[in-house]
């Protein structure tokens, strides 16, 4: 396999930065999973997760940042067959 192929089978297209987007996606995720929303969500995330997301705008959210932010919209309009093009 060459680069070109590697690179074609593995990366995705993601809308904004990826920390914000991999949550609401992981939210949305979870609301397909369940079948339902849930009415709590705890998200475990690494250190740089929580800095890329805190001082980022997530994609068709009003200008707004932060962890909480990102779920909600995940999970309350997020398409999760979209993937990482979730919002």
């Amino acid at each position: 396999m060459n680069y070109i192929e590697l690179l074609q089978a593995e990366l995705r297209p993601a809308f904004g930065c990826t920390e914000p987007i991999a949550l609401a996606y992981a939210a949305a995720k979870s609301v397909a999973v369940l079948g339902e929303c849930p009415t709590s969500m705890t998200a475990r995330c690494s250190a740089n997760i929580i800095k890329n997301v805190k001082n980022v705008t997530i994609p068709n959210s009003g200008g707004r940042k932060g962890l909480a932010c990102a779920a909600i919209l995940g999970a309350l309009v997020g398409k999760p067959e979209r993937e990482l093009e979730v919002l």
